[in-house]
C-alpha cells in the first residue's frame, strides 16, 4: 500500500469530484482509497474509470484519491502497473470522550521546556557526550535533516517504503532527542531501523523482526542501545509473551533495550504497555519539569502509565522529561502537516509523551556507554535506577524519580555496579502472537489477493503461520536472519545515503479502523482533529 505523499503538496485540499461511467449496472460498489505510483498523472484515475468506478476527493497525504469501485474488480485494480496501494475506505467507530484524557495535542500550544538538560544535569555529564556509540531507534525512520545528517549511520527499513525516510514524523522526534545538537548524546550515532510507512502502522512480528536485525547486525554497526517507543495494550503474562522474549533475546545479546511506559496514565494503575512490563528492560516514564531545573516542582507527567504490570511488577523503573521537547522536524509528515501548533521553525518540532522520555535515557546511556565500553545491560540499568533523583520517587509512576545523567555517568565510570546482574526468570515465548497484539490490530494483505485483511490469529503480518516453538528455540544469527523472510523485505543503506531496495516487497500494513478519529479513511486531514488514541501519535507509537 502506498505511504507517499507528493513533496510540496499542501495537506488540505479542495474536495473535487471527476466524471465517471456509470457502473456496471448491478454491480455492488465499494469505497476504497487508491494510491497511485506516480501521483500527480492521472493513469491511475483511468484505471479506476476502466472496471466501472467513480473517482473521488484527492488525498495528497497519501498520494491518491479516494474512490468507488465495484467489488469484483478490487483484486485486478490492485494489481494495476498505474496502482502503488489500494485499501478499504470503512467507516470508523467515533470515540469515546473518555479517551481525551490522554490526548496529547493540547501541549502543542505549551511553550518549549527550557531547561529539561538542566533537569537531568546533562551539562555535567561526562561520556564525552556519547562518541563512538550507536543506538539503535526502532520506529518510523528519520527524515534528511540538518539536526541529524551527522549522526545517521545506517537506515534500516522492513516497511514497503524501503528507503529509511521518516512520513509519519515520530522516529525522526525520536532520534533527535537520542543524538545531534537536541539531543541528550549530541555525538552518539543512529542506526533508524524503520517499521512503518506514513500511517504509522505496525504490527507485532514485525517490530520482532526489527529486534532480530538488530541483533544479529549488532557488532557491525557498534549498537549498544535500543529505543523502542513502542507498546501494546496486551495483558499476556510476560513470561510467554514472544514480543517480551524478543526484547530479552537483545538484552541477552547485551544490547540495553530502553522502552516507553505508555501514554495511557489517565487510566490508573497498571496502565504500563508491554515489552515496558517486561522485567528485565528499561521501563521510562515521563516527567513534567514545569519548566525549570529546579526538581521541587516536578511532577510525573498526568499521561504516563504506571504500574504494576499484569504480572505485578512494579514498572516504570524511572522517569525522564517528556512535556514540550524540541527536537527533530519531518517536514510533511503526517504528524507535522496534523500537528501544525508544535512545529518550531523549519527543522524543529515539540512532542510530548513517554516516547520523548525513553529517547532522552537511550542518549544518556549511550553516554554511559562512552565511559564505560565494558558496561553490561544490567549494571547500565542498576546504575540509571540507583542515581536517580528521588524527589519524585514514591508518586505513582515516578519509579526511582528522575534521570541523572551526570551521576549516572560518573558511576558507570567510577566501576559502580560491577559484576550486578538481574535475575529475573526468562520468557518462554510460547504464548500466543495475536494475543501480544492486544487491542491494536493492523490491516494488510496477507492473502496476497489485492484485499488487506485484519491481521489477526496465530500468523504474522506477512501471513505465515506463527510457530512459537520455532520461534523460541531458533537463536538468532546471520545464518537465522538470512534464511527468514524478512531478509529479503529488509533494505539497509550505510550513513545518510536512502537505503538500497530488497529484491521483494510487502504490501504493508494500515491501522484497523476502529483506532482512527476521523469518520471515514479519507477524511484523515480534513476533519481530524486529533491523530491518536491516547499517544502523541498514534496506536501502538507511545
Amino acid at each position: 500500500m502506498a505511504r507517499r505523499r507528493p513533496r510540496g503538496a499542501p495537506l488540505l485540499a479542495v474536495a473535487t469530484l471527476a466524471a465517471a461511467p456509470a457502473a456496471a449496472a448491478g454491480a455492488p460498489q465499494v469505497p476504497v482509497i487508491v494510491a497511485e505510483q506516480a501521483p500527480g498523472s492521472d493513469a491511475a484515475e483511468r484505471a479506476v474509470r476502466a472496471v466501472g468506478g467513480t473517482v473521488g476527493r484527492p488525498l495528497p497525504l497519501v498520494g491518491g484519491r479516494a474512490a468507488r469501485v465495484p467489488a469484483h474488480a478490487v483484486a485486478a485494480l490492485r494489481r494495476d502497473p498505474s496502482v502503488r496501494g489500494l485499501w478499504p475506505d470503512a467507516a470508523l467507530r467515533p470515540r469515546d470522550d473518555d479517551a481525551l484524557d490522554n490526548d496529547l495535542s493540547a501541549y502543542d500550544a505549551r511553550p518549549a521546556d527550557p531547561a529539561w538538560r538542566q533537569a537531568v544535569r546533562l551539562g555535567t555529564a561526562g561520556g564525552d557526550a556519547g562518541a563512538g556509540v550507536r543506538v539503535a531507534v526502532i520506529d518510523t525512520g528519520v527524515a534528511r535533516t540538518p539536526v541529524l545528517e551527522a549522526n545517521v549511520v545506517a537506515r534500516v527499513d522492513l516497511s514497503p517504503d524501503a528507503d529509511g525516510q521518516d512520513r509519519y514524523g515520530h522516529g525522526s522526534h525520536m532520534a533527535g532527542l537520542v543524538a545531534g545538537p537536541t539531543g541528550a548524546a549530541p555525538r552518539a550515532g543512529v542506526v533508524a531501523v524503520k517499521v512503518a510507512d506514513w500511517n504509522g502502522a505496525v504490527d507485532v512480528s514485525t517490530v520482532i523482526a526489527a529486534l532480530q536485525w538488530v541483533v544479529t547486525h549488532r557488532h557491525r554497526y557498534a549498537i549498544r542501545v535500543v529505543n523502542l517507543s513502542y507498546g501494546t495494550d496486551s495483558t499476556q503474562p510476560a513470561a510467554i509473551d514472544p514480543l517480551d522474549l524478543a526484547v530479552e533475546r537483545a538484552w541477552d545479546a547485551g544490547l540495553l533495550v530502553v522502552v516507553a511506559a505508555g501514554n495511557n496514565g489517565a487510566n490508573g494503575d497498571g496502565s504500563i504497555e508491554k515489552p515496558g512490563d517486561d522485567p528485565l528492560v528499561l521501563t521510562v516514564g515521563a516527567a513534567d519539569t514545569m519548566g525549570t531545573a529546579d526538581p521541587a516542582d516536578d511532577e510525573v507527567a498526568p499521561f504516563s502509565a504506571r504500574g504494576p504490570t499484569p504480572d505485578d511488577v512494579a514498572k516504570p523503573d524511572l522517569v525522564a522529561p517528556g512535556v514540550s521537547l524540541v527536537s527533530a522536524r519531518a517536514p510533511g509528515s503526517t504528524v507535522d502537516n496534523l500537528r501544525p501548533a508544535a512545529r518550531v521553525g523549519p527543522n524543529r518540532f515539540k512532542g510530548t509523551g513517554t516516547s520523548q522520555a525513553t529517547a532522552v535515557v537511550s542518549g544518556i546511556a549511550a553516554r554511559m556507554f562512552a565511559a564505560a565500553p565494558g558496561l553490561t545491560p544490567d549494571q547500565a540499568k542498576a546504575a540509571l535506577i540507583a542515581t536517580a533523583d528521588p524527589a519524585l520517587a514514591g508518586r505513582p509512576g515516578a519509579g526511582a524519580g528522575l534521570v541523572d545523567a551526570a551521576a549516572a555517568v560518573e558511576a558507570v565510570a567510577g566501576g559502580a555496579f560491577a559484576g550486578l546482574w538481574q535475575d529475573w526468570p526468562r520468557s518462554t515465548g510460547l504464548g500466543s502472537i495475536d494475543a501480544s497484539r492486544g487491542g491494536q490490530r493492523v490491516y494488510a494483505d496477507v492473502t496476497g489477493d489485492g484485499v488487506p485483511e485484519n491481521v489477526s490469529g496465530e500468523i504474522d503480518v506477512l501471513g505465515a503461520p506463527w510457530d512459537p516453538a520455532a520461534f523460541a528455540s531458533t537463536a538468532w544469527t546471520a545464518d537465522t536472519w538470512a534464511a527468514s523472510p524478512w531478509s529479503a523485505l529488509t533494505a539497509v543503506g550505510e550513513g545518510w545515503q536512502a537505503a538500497s531496495r530488497p529484491v521483494a516487497t510487502w504490501t504493508g500494513a494500515a491501522w484497523e479502523i476502529d483506532t482512527w478519529t476521523a469518520k471515514r479513511w479519507s477524511d484523515l486531514g480534513w476533519v481530524a482533529k486529533r491523530w491518536s488514541d491516547a499517544t502523541w501519535s498514534t496506536g501502538q507509537w507511545n
